[in-house]
């Protein structure tokens, strides 16, 4: 008896919990400080003058490795974290605000991303990918069977961010702080840079945010110009902040309450969540990838 009583309790905890979560007082706290640091992170880019998407993302990619968006003042990669529950309104926000602990994986970063690209109105999307079969035949024929069976491959272990805006169309793994840029070919993603990675991009996709189909294979491939600008865009980003980290600082200290508040917020739910049990690794979890 008093264990089916201990059993009814926990089940009316879960059920206030759920239906309540979305709009409880933390939850809001956490988006109100993550929008102030949006608003930042928009007004340093415009002090810098940086409006195409690869000045943003390598942008956003310099301040999250370097330091500038922790209450650790450094960035960790970190596998096999486990996330709190997805908000109804905004599946992706659970992803986001780990970033501001000082550690996360793929999927943190190319979800971060995304909601910066987003706030400069710049087209964008996460691409699956998988980066442990190097045999590239064995990987065309993966990619002819996914045409085939008209679903996207279950092997993939990673996720990168894609950019489409005034005819330029390219992948950006921002993981770690060497930052890549692809460019598509017959299917595949193709790095710009020395490393000469070379990706599969798996067709029919749909995007984790909307409606809308994308088959990443018929992404249409960059011209030698198009390429090399890319590249320059990214140095002159690079150089503008090492010039500027005075300025870089500054942003640090003014949103350093907002990254505390977040996780100590942040915090507080996933205990929340751990004791009546609803967190769970999310997907790509045991399978996130450093080497890229």
């Amino acid at each position: 008896m008093f264990i089916d009583k201990k059993i009814r309790s926990k089940q009316r905890e879960l059920d206030n919990y759920l239906s309540t979560y979305a709009n409880d007082f933390i939850h809001q706290e956490m988006k109100e400080d993550f929008d102030k640091v949006l608003d930042n992170i928009e007004s340093l880019a415009n002090t810098f003058n940086f409006k195409m998407g690869i000045e943003i993302a390598i942008f956003n990619a310099i301040l999250l490795h370097d330091g500038y968006l922790s209450i650790t003042c450094k960035y960790s990669y970190k596998k096999g974290i486990v996330d709190i529950k997805a908000l109804p309104d905004d599946k992706t926000l659970s992803y986001v605000l780990k970033i501001f602990s000082g550690n996360g994986s793929c999927r943190h970063i190319a979800f971060f991303t995304k909601k910066v690209l987003d706030r400069f109105n710049i087209k964008n999307n996460i691409v699956s990918v998988d980066t442990r079969e190097k045999d590239y035949n064995l990987n065309e024929i993966r990619l002819f069977l996914s045409n085939i069976h008209k679903k996207i491959s279950t092997n993939t272990n990673h996720v990168i961010n894609y950019i489409s805006e005034n005819d330029y169309n390219y992948f950006l793994d921002l993981t770690s702080s060497q930052l890549k840029i692809f460019g598509a070919s017959n299917g595949f993603a193709y790095s710009l840079d020395v490393y000469n990675l070379i990706l599969p991009l798996y067709s029919y996709d749909y995007s984790l945010f909307n409606e809308e189909f994308i088959d990443y294979r018929k992404v249409p491939k960059l011209t030698d110009g198009q390429a090399e600008y890319l590249i320059d865009k990214a140095n002159d980003t690079i150089d503008i902040c090492d010039a500027n980290r005075d300025l870089l600082l500054q942003f640090y200290l003014q949103n350093f309450d907002n990254y505390q508040r977040i996780n100590e917020n942040y915090n507080k739910v996933y205990e929340k969540e751990k004791s009546l049990k609803l967190i769970k690794c999310a997907e790509h979890t045991k399978g996130d990838v450093d080497e890229l």
